[in-house]
């Protein structure tokens, strides 16, 4: 972008009262072409020379981060403030409604010591642009599929599985039975979903259980060797394969 161009782009973020001046100033003041290319966070109460010398210092830093599938909250907050992104805690003590579950795995860039709000701001837009329009299309209650999403990414690797241990959580929630889902511990103490999600779900996890796969199974474990997820119909079944797979 040329100095003429960056003024109107300016102009219109109503940054500067006029491109003209703007100009006029970047020539004067011997700036004109020193601006360097980047990606920065202006605002209308900074003064023009504030934002030529902004400008022309060059872009600050930014660095790129991967959110895994099922990591909790926790452990991104961690990552984010190892590499410099936020302050220890930034995540976990955001104000409003936990951030669990809602933090959608993928690859981000941000700006060394951002402001915490920009950056879950960054990955919720991501999580509405992505994985809501998943659950929306369903008329499913997000809540509800997003613990149910963080049990299954923590449970089951494999995606036709977790289609079928979607549908064993429903049935198991429909007819009153103890979840006993290893992944979450609290859910052999008492009937229904946890509380809260128990880690970041991806968009497969959250796919499967926004479309449950109907079977005669009610009981699954998974093959340590392999770890793919063995099924049963009814709990004598499941014994059997918990002493075929789970003894050797």
């Amino acid at each position: 972008m040329g100095l003429d161009e960056i003024g109107r782009e300016l102009s219109k973020a109503n940054l500067v009262r006029s491109k003209t001046i703007f100009v006029i100033y970047g020539v004067l003041s011997g700036n004109s072409k020193n601006l360097k290319a980047g990606g920065y966070i202006l605002n209308n109460n900074m003064s023009m020379p504030a934002i030529v010398s902004v400008l022309t210092a060059g872009p600050p830093e930014d660095v790129k981060v991967t959110i895994r599938e099922g990591e909790t909250l926790a452990e991104i907050d961690a990552k984010l403030a190892e590499l410099g992104i936020l302050k220890p805690g930034s995540l976990l003590t955001f104000p409003g409604k936990s951030l669990e579950g809602f933090l959608l795995p993928d690859t981000y860039r941000f700006f060394l010591n951002s402001d915490p709000e920009e950056v879950v701001k960054k990955i919720l837009s991501n999580f509405h642009d992505k994985a809501a329009p998943i659950l929306l299309e369903k008329g499913i209650e997000i809540y509800k599929a997003l613990i149910t999403a963080s049990l299954i990414e923590k449970e089951v690797p494999f995606l036709n599985d977790r289609y079928l241990v979607a549908g064993i959580i429903y049935k198991r929630l429909a007819i009153g039975m103890p979840l006993q889902i290893d992944a979450a511990p609290s859910t052999y103490d008492h009937l229904g979903l946890p509380s809260k999600p128990i880690a970041n779900p991806g968009l497969q996890a959250i796919i499967a259980a926004a479309n449950p796969k109907t079977s005669p199974y009610l009981y699954y474990l998974s093959d340590p060797v392999t770890k793919n997820t063995i099924f049963s119909a009814t709990f004598e079944e499941h014994k059997e394969n918990k002493f075929r797979y789970l003894k050797r």
